[in-house]
């Protein structure tokens, strides 16, 4: 086998960032178990030699996917967590990042539907998601403080309103319960959060 390298060149670096991209992609469209190498290879623009000068095999392809599809997610809602101040309003704060999150799992629902599914077949990927999401938790955290929320255990906090978050938006977004009424689960959402972030 191959050595795997780490790309130092940006024209390298682009190229296995093209392969995670259309890895995240193909596994999105086809399923992880039915896309081949050969085929994120062609969609990356690249030959399989290089896909296996960067990666060990699909799986590790897999496991950066997972880590970009994350990225993806979260991005919106870091951006929006970097502008708050210490005067922030937390309900419309709260109600914002609701809005940004729905549309961002909106974006990302092909990805979103597979990585759930090897998250629960595949003891690598749900480790690997339980690391992400510890990540997430942190960095909310690290960013509510530094905008001015402080209350009594903040990460615990953090991780229940990430939770109640992603509840919503799996709801809002995937499931589409015909006896719930969003409008009202997003206010109850709003109000959970409210009350967990003041003081």
């Amino acid at each position: 086998m191959a050595e795997i390298r780490e790309p130092q060149k940006v024209n390298a670096i682009e190229k296995k960032n093209k392969i995670i991209e259309a890895g995240l992609r193909a596994f999105g469209e086809k399923g992880y178990y039915k896309t081949t190498t050969v085929e994120i290879a062609k969609l990356a623009g690249v030959s399989t030699g290089i896909v296996y000068s960067y990666f060990k095999d699909k799986k590790d392809i897999l496991m950066h996917a997972l880590r970009l599809y994350f990225t993806n997610v979260f991005r919106p809602m870091e951006e929006a967590l970097k502008t708050m101040t210490d005067s922030v309003d937390i309900e419309a704060e709260a109600r914002s990042l609701i809005q940004i999150s729905i549309q961002s799992h909106r974006e990302n629902l092909a990805a979103h539907e597979e990585m759930i599914a090897m998250s629960h077949l595949d003891g690598d990927v749900h480790s690997r998601f339980m690391e992400l999401e510890h990540e997430i938790t942190e960095a909310v955290s690290d960013y509510l403080e530094a905008g001015g929320i402080h209350v009594p255990h903040l990460k615990e906090k953090t991780h229940i309103a990430y939770n109640l978050i992603e509840t919503l938006c799996h709801e809002a977004v995937y499931h589409r319960h015909p006896y719930i009424d969003y409008t009202e689960m997003i206010e109850e959402t709003v109000r959970l959060l409210v009350f967990l972030f003041s003081e």
